[in-house]
């Protein structure tokens, strides 16, 4: 189950905020396994609910890029049919923009596999308690919130990895077990099953081991 929260006890995550300026997309995935363990960040996978969203954001962050992609905040790194990406020239941090779903980040978490990657920083409109005696137009403001799996932080500390729902690419999940088994993290008796049974009806022509078939959604 997912629970929302409130940024307030979440200092950890402030650094993010520079990257969430300029566009309307939210920050989801492994990234938070790497923060809150305190690791290096690689790169952050920002996702959005519309193609319109991820346009904009990709003329924002093409206009960062300087002239001939040289002397700006940001380079081109590189893009393919899931993503489009970007590296942030003071940190090497790679930003990438992921085109290959694009849903409300309740919706994009849901369609993840494990629950240790359900977590999402996003932006939130917010209506300001009005005056009783104004009678101007309400404003609003922008708040950041934080949704995740209601066991991320525990699965996360006992390195557990567990499937609570579908399994929408049964091969890229057989395959990321392995990664993250590396790493120390291992998967449940139950999870075990769930991907047994979610292979067995993948059909044989789609039986190809490629890590591309899940580029962006972790």
């Amino acid at each position: 189950m997912l629970v929302k929260k409130d940024r307030d006890n979440y200092w950890i995550l402030n650094w993010l905020d520079e990257f969430m300026i300029g566009h309307k997309g939210f920050i989801v995935g492994g990234c938070f396994k790497n923060i809150i363990n305190g690791e290096k960040v690689k790169d952050l996978d920002i996702f959005f609910k519309s193609l319109i969203d991820w346009e904009h954001a990709v003329q924002y962050y093409d206009e960062l890029c300087g002239e001939d992609n040289e002397g700006g905040i940001y380079r081109f790194y590189y893009e393919n049919d899931n993503v489009k990406a970007y590296k942030h020239v003071r940190t090497g941090i790679t930003i990438e923009l992921c085109r290959k779903i694009f849903g409300t980040a309740e919706e994009i978490l849901n369609s993840f596999d494990f629950t240790i990657v359900k977590f999402a920083y996003y932006k939130e409109e917010v209506t300001d308690e009005p005056h009783p005696f104004d009678d101007e137009e309400i404003d609003t403001h922008i708040e950041y919130k934080i949704i995740c799996h209601d066991q991320f932080f525990k699965h996360l500390h006992t390195k557990r990895l567990v499937i609570d729902d579908k399994i929408p690419f049964p091969m890229s999940t057989f395959e990321r077990m392995f990664r993250y088994a590396k790493y120390g993290y291992f998967p449940c008796r139950e999870t075990k099953m769930k991907i047994i049974q979610a292979l067995h009806e993948v059909p044989s022509e789609q039986i190809e081991l490629s890590s591309s078939m899940y580029d962006g959604m972790d």
